[in-house]
């Protein structure tokens, strides 16, 4: 940094049953990148306890309450001098436009690129087609696997010299209202070579007994980030939704299958089954599980300088 005066910056995301933890996660491990080298304050709606406890690690946290004031009262925090970072599919270009005539630096982090954008940085690390984007001439587009919203234990992953034969990971959300998880988990179970499913689930999973009957299942809610990277470490493959978890398990060199089931994941989809870093199954709603002997051939991806990147990126705006 060059000057003494640290460069404020607010992270504003929610989570929620209806939108889930992703925006949450990816940017609060953002967050975490930055905190050493700027002001950081994290601004969400009404956190659990969980919520609060991860921006406990990490830096201050201001609760919004989880209705249309949410979006007044944040505007109304900023003074012009911060650098907001905005991260849902709510955020319109009229309330981007609001936060950058305060006089604020704007970044968005989205992966649905459906609206004009007038911020100064769009991060998009589930794409790499910029012409996908519709942006002012000075915005900045940081794409692809380059500019990957990691949490610091996928950094640092150091993935095991042998893997476990016949261990699988599964996770399709941590609600997954379609309840894939029960299906492919007994899908999984029926194949001889397949010892052991883990099974990751959030509080809002509502099939929780019906996945637990399946043979070779062990649920897994609650997770850390150190233990989320421990298990695709060293699982023989893992079997996913097209999101940021498959990042995160490409970040531990472990194999993955993945499809999508809503459409802000068929993007990202394309992008890692492209350039081959998933083994694609397609629609998820809409598919049978077939384990294809192409695993080995999947392109692996180096994660090391994602930090000094953003921090790069975050000085010069």
């Amino acid at each position: 940094m060059g000057n003494n005066k640290r460069k404020k910056i607010f992270f504003r995301a929610d989570a929620g049953a209806n939108i889930g933890y992703g925006h949450f996660i990816r940017t609060l491990a953002l967050a975490d990148m930055l905190k050493d080298d700027f002001d950081c304050t994290f601004v969400t709606q009404e956190p659990t306890e969980y919520q609060k406890a991860e921006v406990s690690k990490v830096c201050k946290l201001v609760e919004l309450p989880a209705d249309e004031r949410k979006f007044s009262l944040f505007s109304e925090m900023l003074s012009g001098d911060e650098t907001v970072v905005l991260d849902n599919y709510f955020f319109t270009t009229g309330y981007q436009r609001e936060i950058k005539n305060k006089g604020c630096k704007l970044v968005c982090i989205d992966d649905m690129h459906d609206k004009h954008y007038v911020a100064n940085v769009v991060i998009n690390h589930g794409l790499d087609d910029a012409s996908l984007f519709d942006v002012e001439p000075y915005t900045n587009l940081c794409l692809g696997l380059e500019w990957a919203l990691l949490r610091k234990p996928f950094l640092i992953a150091q993935p095991a010299f042998k893997r476990e034969e016949g261990h699988v990971v599964v996770s399709f959300g941590g609600v997954d209202s379609n309840n894939l998880t029960t299906r492919y988990a007994c899908q999984l179970a029926t194949l001889s070579n397949i010892k052991k499913i883990t099974a990751i689930i959030g509080d809002g999973f509502r099939f929780e007994d019906e996945l637990c009957k399946i043979e070779k299942v062990q649920p897994e809610k609650r997770l850390s980030a150190e233990q989320i990277a421990r298990l695709f470490c060293n699982a023989e493959f893992a079997v996913l939704s097209a999101s940021s978890i498959c990042i995160e398990a490409l970040a531990c060199q472990c194999p993955v299958y993945a499809g999508w089931y809503v459409d802000n994941q068929k993007g990202i989809y394309t992008y890692l089954t492209t350039d081959k870093y998933v083994v694609g199954l397609g629609d998820l709603m809409n598919n049978d599980f077939e384990v294809k002997s192409n695993l080995s051939s999947l392109e692996k991806k180096q994660f090391s300088n994602m930090e000094s990147n953003y921090i790069q990126l975050f000085d010069l705006l």
